[in-house]
């Protein structure tokens, strides 16, 4: 049974039950953010390019995504949506229908063979599968325009960020482990896979927006086609190397066995992945602008400040169990560190993560207690 919904400037018919893999059309309201975040995003990358847009929403199911960008920002030539199920293609229609959209064209085809009828052709490329999107991204590369732009979700956090390192090794072609920055790096590796899909066809990826949130992450790229560009994004791949013993970390050009600079026990290396900033400052200010709600405001209040340098990211809990220090509270370990010239910030990643350009044994050794 389907009921009609109200998102943003969208009404949509969509399935009313509980969302299963087996739904014949599913919509995820968990992902709400997800979508609104994007449109956000979209009004920045148009207003910034000037360009009038031709956009793709590959994996539509009820359409909204698509939907939403048609109606909510300004200079889209074309909204292209796509879903191979049948029953979602007859849906994605009528909620056009409903909606009254006249610059959407709607397929009922494989999303890979839609992406290849389309290179170099498509200014926003935006593609949110139930699970990896790894066997789209050839495909994405090629359809993708010069100085054009890309939305790529992944939900299938487990094996990026360590949890099942075998199939991350077999779907990514990266080594990652368990650790207490496991999305971090995860997200890291997703980058640099997009990164290099994006080379073969002599284009550069520059992130401008990456997060993890809940069950996914999203990460959102400007994209520029040229031989340089193309290799200085590979020049960016590296490796993440971390230290389980006194928790030390950072980023480096090579992989391979390595000795930890602060205790000299052997490390852990995570990669290949994306080692520069997964952020783009003023892309993200545009976006600040944009934003229409409170929750994505204060998002990227957050991020604006967490852009401005590319620190290593550290658990609190995690650092304070190495050194059998009690866990103290985060904002008094971010205030002597600040106080200390180092940059510090509280991650969007949770309320225990910081960024910072100090060392693990600097922050274990600052650490404040009320």
């Amino acid at each position: 049974m389907y009921q009609t919904v109200t998102e943003g400037a969208a009404r949509i018919k969509a399935f009313s039950g509980k969302m299963t893999k087996k739904d014949e059309v599913f919509y995820n309201t968990h992902m709400k953010f997800n979508r609104d975040i994007s449109v956000t995003a979209l009004k920045a990358y148009q207003k910034l390019s000037g360009r009038t847009l031709k956009v793709m929403d590959v994996l539509s199911a009820t359409g909204v995504r698509g939907i939403r960008y048609a109606l909510e920002c300004n200079g889209i030539d074309k909204v292209m949506m796509n879903d191979l199920n049948p029953h979602a293609f007859e849906l994605i229609k009528e909620n056009v229908k409903l909606n009254r959209i006249k610059n959407a064209e709607v397929f009922r085809l494989d999303a890979c063979e839609l992406l290849s009828r389309h290179k170099y052709l498509i200014d926003f490329v935006d593609i949110d599968p139930f699970g990896s999107p790894i066997s789209f991204l050839d495909s994405a590369a090629r359809a993708v325009s010069n100085k054009g732009f890309l939305g790529i979700t992944a939900t299938d956090t487990a094996p990026l960020s360590g949890t099942y390192p075998k199939t991350c090794r077999r779907r990514y072609g990266a080594v990652t482990f368990r650790s207490d920055i496991g999305h971090e790096i995860g997200l890291r590796i997703l980058i640099a896979n997009i990164a290099r899909e994006c080379a073969k066809y002599d284009k550069g990826l520059t992130p401008v927006l990456s997060f993890s949130m809940r069950h996914y992450f999203r990460i959102f790229a400007r994209i520029k086609k040229t031989k340089s560009a193309a290799l200085n994004a590979i020049d960016t791949i590296g490796c993440l190397w971390l230290c389980k013993k006194c928790g030390s970390r950072g980023f480096a050009k090579d992989a391979g066995t390595k000795k930890c600079p602060s205790c000299k026990n052997d490390t852990l290396n995570a990669g290949p992945l994306w080692i520069e900033n997964i952020y783009e400052k003023a892309f993200l200010e545009k976006m600040h602008g944009f934003a229409g709600t409170e929750q994505e405001k204060k998002f990227l209040e957050k991020l604006i400040i967490e852009s401005e340098k590319n620190a290593p990211l550290y658990d609190i809990h995690q650092l304070a169990k190495l050194s059998g220090k009690t866990v103290p509270r985060t904002d008094n370990v971010l205030e002597v560190l600040s106080k200390k010239g180092f940059f510090a910030i509280n991650s969007i990643t949770s309320g225990h993560h910081i960024k910072t350009d100090a060392s693990a044994k600097e922050i274990i050794g600052l650490m404040k207690y009320d």
